[in-house]
């Protein structure tokens, strides 16, 4: 028995490869060294369990989540190279038959689908209850740009997974072979994110990714509002993102362009930014002393931030060749969401400097921001959120 933990007295050693690998590539273990590091195993875990029992705070801010919901397979369900792909839980609604009261729809991976399984098509009809019991709007990683989203999504949603499997197996029961994939991979949360029932009062969202650069925007009360009232009464965050609760909007925009100054200054310092951010943007935040205070200059922040956000999404979407109208959500959106998803992934530094030339605004609160701080506290918190040679 172990009597304590500092009796684990333990030699740890770093993993060095001695080649690249791809993401999905198979490990060869004689490509990988190990080599003794002067930390011991208290040291190490020690890290590690404080990371994740400490309690993340900021002013101004109710409460913070370093990620969301693990919802699968969001899209695809493929995972590595080897795997097959699946059905996506995500879908776009193609029509809606008011008279029968009857949906019809395709999922967002329809194409990848197509090519691999040989189906002339993918497509379910149900009522219009029976979708509504069993649908939630989603965000996740891809669909969250600086000071903007560009489109919520669909997804098939029930929080009591076996009523979900049950209602996959009845719209996709012609299509087994992917449908089987689907159920392979299948997991969902026990409840989302947010739901209508649960909006007591007004509440700001600030989201920001939580791999690689964390840029951030932010869902006013006036936008959930307008979102539930579509009828599709839930909302789930994705673990791919993070975010913070706070019932003053001049909070809310103060930090969403707090994060995304951040990321535009790891570039400045040439840094390289770290996978998975999860807490750690919050962190960067107080050690460059940029928490909420209630100071003139930050709610000159706020004010142009709130502004910035107004003028961001048109030039987001003209960035992501989408055409600049498009809705920030639609029930039935006529297959628009499966050409919007694969317009998604362009890289986030190219669309802050178009921002930066085509917001005035953008270049104004950045100025702002460097003439209220210190530097060194700034490359200090960005060596939180990435590596600065």
């Amino acid at each position: 028995m172990i009597k304590s933990m500092k009796s684990l007295n333990i030699d740890c050693y770093k993993i060095v490869l001695k080649k690249e690998f791809d993401k999905d590539e198979k490990m060869d273990l004689t490509q990988i060294e190990l080599t003794p590091v002067d930390e011991k195993y208290i040291d190490a875990i020690t890290k590690l369990l404080n990371y994740f029992s400490q309690k993340s705070e900021l002013m101004g801010i109710e409460k913070i989540y370093r990620q969301g919901e693990l919802l699968r397979p969001q899209f695809t369900g493929r995972r590595k190279k080897y795997e097959i792909p699946a059905i996506g839980l995500a879908v776009s609604v193609i029509s809606y038959d008011r008279t029968r009261g009857v949906l019809r729809c395709r999922p967002l991976n329809l194409d990848e689908l197509r090519k691999f399984y040989k189906y002339d098509d993918i497509i379910f009809e149900t009522s219009h209850g029976e979708f509504l019991n069993n649908v939630s709007w989603f965000l996740e990683l891809s669909q969250t740009y600086p000071f903007s989203i560009v489109r919520l999504f669909k997804v098939l949603y029930n929080s009591r997974e076996e009523v979900l499997e049950a209602f996959l197996k009845n719209i996709y029961k012609n299509y087994v072979d992917a449908l089987n994939e689907t159920l392979k991979h299948l997991k969902v949360p026990t409840k989302p994110t947010l739901t209508k029932d649960a909006l007591n009062r007004d509440m700001y969202i600030i989201v920001y990714r939580c791999q690689r650069s964390f840029v951030s925007a932010v869902l006013t009360p006036d936008i959930i509002r307008k979102i539930f009232d579509t009828g599709i009464n839930k909302l789930i965050f994705s673990n791919t993102v993070a975010y913070l609760l706070t019932p003053d909007e001049s909070v809310a925009f103060y930090y969403s362009s707090i994060l995304n100054y951040l990321v535009h200054e790891v570039k400045v310092f040439n840094g390289s930014f770290v996978i998975n951010q999860y807490g750690r943007p919050v962190k960067a935040v107080k050690i460059a002393n940029l928490e909420w205070a209630g100071e003139e200059w930050q709610f000159k922040v706020a004010e142009l931030s709130r502004v910035i956000h107004k003028k961001a999404r048109p030039v987001v979407l003209k960035s992501l060749e989408l055409p600049e109208n498009i809705e920030l959500f639609e029930v039935v959106d006529r297959g628009e969401d499966i050409k919007i998803k694969e317009k998604l992934g362009e890289r986030v530094e190219n669309i802050i400097q178009r921002l930066i030339t085509d917001i005035p605004e953008v270049k104004e609160v950045f100025r702002e921001i460097d003439k209220n701080v210190d530097k060194k506290l700034i490359k200090e918190a960005i060596r939180e959120v990435a590596t600065v040679k």
